[in-house]
């Protein structure tokens, strides 16, 4: 319900919680579950990850790389899971300010290419579908999740988002921060989107991954973003138009305290020994952003 008022709305006389309350018991459900992620509780999600706990992870803190190496580093670390290698979750450093857009977006549609380059802004194309993201250096979270496709056996699509968020969104509430899942790829709160996902699956391995608003410049966002302008191109998935509700202004907590909560809640809930790329995968991923992630054969393939 939440997620379906629209922002600004005010309800008189009533509140989400008591609308879907009245919603279930017209429809025989039991009453609402206060530890709902969306549409799973967090019982559910722990009986769905029940065996996560058990994977070997290797966990990556951030390190400042470029946007393009960053979105290489991806497709190395799925190969190496379909190699039999452990599954990783990774935390994106950024060196430079970029504009990420889905698979098979429309760069002319998505970026304002004369204001992202006199920003800096690079703009790099990733493996997964979804909407274009903005990402500033120490305004915003990354992370990516991959893992085998057995880790998310019996779940639809749709679902596994929710699954593989599931944690975020709980260590975002032990910060006060009123967190939870709207299908099918956002983290958001009653005051917006805080951050959206995006996967890709081969090789029998998911990669999952998000970046979450901290504290963005929602003027610079808008400058080098094309959301909501007249389409230059008939190719290419759209980005959605939706208004996204900083971390910053939902929890006094400093960014980098925050990026640490949520790797010490996912090492508490499923393992894991802290860890660092390889040099052998930052060669990978360095070979793989010069000859593919920053040329322009593959970032302009939907112009």
């Amino acid at each position: 319900v939440r997620a379906a008022v629209p922002f600004g709305t005010e309800l008189v006389g009533a509140t989400p919680h008591t609308i879907a309350a009245a919603v279930r018991r017209a429809l025989g459900d039991p009453p609402p579950n206060p530890e709902r992620i969306g549409s799973l509780t967090a019982a559910d999600v722990a009986r769905v990850t029940a065996e996560w706990a058990g994977f070997p992870w290797r966990l990556l803190p951030e390190r400042p790389l470029s946007p393009a190496v960053n979105v290489a580093l991806d497709e190395v670390h799925v190969d190496r899971v379909a190699g039999g290698g452990p599954p990783t979750l990774r935390f994106w450093g950024w060196d430079a300010p970029a504009v990420v857009i889905g698979r098979t977006q429309s760069v002319a549609n998505e970026v304002d290419a004369a204001a992202a380059d006199a920003r800096g802004f690079r703009v790099v194309r990733r493996m997964t579908g979804g909407g274009a993201m903005v990402v500033q250096p120490g305004r915003t979270i990354t992370y990516s999740l991959v893992v085998p496709e057995a880790a998310v056996a019996g779940l639809s699509i749709r679902r596994s988002y929710e699954v593989c968020d599931a944690w975020v969104i709980l260590a975002l509430r032990s910060l006060g921060v009123d967190a939870h899942h709207v299908p099918v790829n956002d983290v958001a709160c009653p005051a917006g989107k805080v951050g959206g996902a995006a996967q890709a699956r081969r090789k029998r391995v998911v990669l999952h991954h998000a970046t979450l608003a901290y504290d963005l410049d929602a003027a610079e966002m808008a400058a080098v973003l094309r959301i909501g302008r007249e389409r230059v191109s008939e190719k290419g998935t759209a980005s959605a138009r939706k208004h996204v509700a900083p971390l910053a202004g939902l929890t006094p907590t400093p960014r980098d305290a925050v990026v640490r909560r949520l790797g010490e809640h996912f090492r508490r809930t499923y393992g894991g020994e802290a860890d660092e790329p390889t040099g052998e995968e930052l060669a990978s991923a360095g070979r793989l952003a010069a000859e593919k992630y920053d040329a322009p054969g593959w970032t302009a393939e939907f112009p």
